[in-house]
């Protein structure tokens, strides 16, 4: 027996996939794939001009911690108080209209979840709350689709079992709106906000209803975009296969396509998605089968491998900084030298007067670049370097043989 998805749900059926949907696990870079590297290509980016963005940093929150925990909890004890009920039932029509009951009340749960995370979207474009109260709000998000995702499979483990009962189209839409709720770096930051991971800074672009998030860790670049102009699951499909959905990414991705390995799968409620691997990342796409278009992007590259353009240098007593990078909101490097020798120094870095981290062994620091021009200072020694770059100066020059962000449907 199938039942109807809630009018609710079925309109808030806009957002994007996210790393832990991928198949193998995570999306690390394999040896011997082939190259198209970050310059070759675009990203995913929001639809409209009156954009928000900018960077917070993110650090072990007692409170956030506490709060995840309740709903994990919650969520384990409404499981356990599931499975007393259909035990104590008296009969399978008992039974059924339990499951119904309880199908009826995740409904409301995800629908609930994903009002929460609109409206962090809409009050951080608003000015309402700054990056790091939007990154808060968006890993409690993560943390409680992990927990709802959990009962979703639980209960339809329960249909299968109970006489008379089939599962319906709303399992379906609610697994993938748990899923699409969560995020490889919203899972980041609440790691962070556990103190499982070390503080991090986030990179935040946002209207009042797209989102991306990028940050650095350790040796790798994370960024993940969503775009609701793309999405209607509701509308009828024009991609029936995935063949199709592979011409379409070939078409949507004309640089990296060639170049990756790719593999392709249905997610279902309406979604395709292609995953690229190449040796300096992988990028996952999802498609709507209605738009045709991309409206989840996911990538993740290993610095090492990253091309950049120079920003601009400055020298001061015989230390010199140096700014390489991509595009705004893509990765860039700090790079700090002995002015004669090259060799590489260590030194504090700011940015617009925020300490970010002192440069390694190798005399760089990566971060997440600005839209808007920055000042970064390094402080070696008693010296005190400045240099102001401007993202938008970085993304002309990536658009002469490197990146250039798109904002136009589709991605890439």
């Amino acid at each position: 027996m199938n039942y109807a998805l809630p009018l609710a749900l079925a309109a808030l059926l806009v957002c994007s996939l996210p790393a832990a949907a991928f198949p193998g696990g995570p999306l690390h870079p394999q040896p011997g794939d082939s190259s198209p590297a970050l310059e070759d290509g675009d990203w995913l980016a929001p639809a409209g001009d009156d954009v928000a963005s900018g960077s917070g940093h993110v650090a072990i929150d007692a409170s956030a911690t506490l709060a995840a925990d309740a709903s994990g909890l919650e969520s384990r004890y409404d499981e356990h108080r599931l499975d007393v009920r259909l035990e104590r039932a008296g009969s399978d029509a008992e039974r059924r209209a339990i499951v119904r009951e309880e199908t009826k009340e995740l409904e409301r749960a995800v629908v609930r979840l994903r009002e929460r995370e609109r409206d962090a979207y809409r009050a951080y474009h608003a000015g309402e709350i700054d990056e790091r109260g939007l990154a808060v709000e968006l890993a409690a998000v993560h943390s409680n689709a992990v927990d709802l995702q959990r009962s979703v499979s639980s209960l339809s483990d329960h249909v299968g079992s109970v006489a008379g009962i089939e599962r319906g189209s709303e399992f379906e839409a609610m697994a993938v709106e748990t899923e699409t709720m969560q995020g490889p770096v919203r899972e980041r930051l609440a790691g962070a906000l556990r103190g499982e991971i070390d503080s991090t800074r986030v990179h935040v672009e946002a209207d009042d209803s797209d989102v991306v998030l990028a940050t650095v860790e350790d040796d790798y670049f994370y960024r993940e975009a969503y775009r609701a102009d793309a999405r209607d699951p509701a509308a009828e499909p024009h991609l029936h296969s995935l063949g199709e959905s592979e011409e379409r990414i070939a078409e949507l991705y004309p640089e990296v396509f060639p170049a990756a390995r790719w593999s392709y799968s249905e997610v279902g409620y309406g979604t395709y998605r292609g995953v690229g691997t190449y040796t300096e990342g992988t990028i996952a796409v999802y498609l709507d089968r209605a738009t045709t278009d991309v409206y989840r992007e996911y990538l993740e590259l290993r610095l090492d491998g990253v091309e950049t353009a120079s920003l601009g240098n400055e020298t001061e007593d015989g230390a010199r900084l140096s700014v390489e990078g991509t595009a705004p909101g893509g990765p860039a490097v700090v790079s700090l030298t002995n002015a004669e020798t090259d060799a590489p120094l260590s030194g504090v870095v700011s940015l617009d007067g925020q300490r970010l981290g002192s440069t390694d062994d190798e005399g760089e620091l990566w971060l997440v670049l600005p839209h808007e021009p920055t000042t970064i200072t390094v402080s070696v020694g008693s010296t005190t370097i400045e240099l102001t770059v401007d993202g938008t100066a970085a993304g002309e020059r990536a658009s002469e043989g490197r990146i250039a962000p798109r904002t136009e449907r589709g991605g890439l």
